[in-house]
């Protein structure tokens, strides 16, 4: 067994939902603690017609 490996790191996120006048929803997740360089980078979104839920998928 090796003992050597790394703790895994994990880090915290927090999303945004954000809906326009037309009726569109995105979803944006990002590094909670991200410093003002790395947000421009560290990010995903997702409109609302591209996702499902995730009981959907079990």
């Amino acid at each position: 067994m090796d003992t050597d490996s790394p703790t895994p790191r994990y880090e915290a996120y927090e999303a945004a939902v954000v809906s326009d006048h037309g009726g569109s929803t995105e979803c944006t997740i990002f590094p909670r603690d991200a410093d003002d360089d790395r947000r421009t980078t560290a990010w995903i979104t997702a409109r609302e017609e591209a996702y499902c839920s995730a009981a959907s998928m079990r």
